[in-house]
């Protein structure tokens, strides 16, 4: 499960579990981006901070763990090189992608989607306000696994607002990640 983590949320962790549990899988890897290519901004804490955040978050949960796959690479990040990294660490084990609506509806934009489709298969889950179906035509050979996520209204967008506003987003994150953002303020 790629994504800014900026920081992760307790949407996230609930869209993972319901991976885990409707798919099957064995494990979640949590990865955040060094920096998405198809964003207009880099993201607001540092990398170091967004890695530790989202280890904090998973940390003591069996079928979860962070990556800092991304971040070994060079920038932009590019999902297909980070795969190639998880395929040499997990050589043994058949990938998926975990993403939100938002991102099927560009994932034709996605860099080098032909060979990453190949090697992974996408699991998609709606997400308010997006459908969960491309905007334009994909290689005939990605396969997208959909599956309803539940009306949890959570960003990171909206986390970030209220800790620069002053307003309380402690029911938003997980404790050990309200723990960080207290004591490590990475977002002032």
């Amino acid at each position: 499960m790629g994504g800014s983590f900026d920081p992760i949320h307790l949407g996230h962790l609930i869209i993972a579990q319901d991976a885990i549990e409707h798919f099957k899988l064995d494990l979640v890897l949590f990865v955040p981006a060094r920096q998405s290519p198809l964003k207009q901004s880099a993201a607001t804490a540092t990398q170091e901070h967004r890695f530790e955040m989202t280890r904090r978050a998973v940390s003591g949960k069996p079928r979860f763990a962070a990556s800092d796959a991304d971040l070994q690479l060079g920038s932009p990040s590019y999902s297909i090189d980070t795969v190639r990294l998880l395929q040499d660490r997990h050589a043994d084990d058949f990938l998926f992608w975990i993403l939100g609506a938002d991102q099927i509806a560009q994932l034709h934009r996605w860099h080098k989607i032909e060979e990453l489709a190949r090697l992974v298969e996408f699991i998609a889950f709606e997400r308010p306000g997006f459908h969960c179906k491309p905007d334009a035509e994909l290689p005939p050979h990605v396969v997208i696994h959909r599956a309803p996520a539940r009306a949890i209204d959570i960003s990171s967008s909206e986390i970030r607002q209220r800790l620069r506003s002053g307003r309380d987003a402690k029911y938003f994150l997980p404790g050990p990640v309200f723990d960080y953002i207290k004591t490590e303020n990475p977002y002032r």
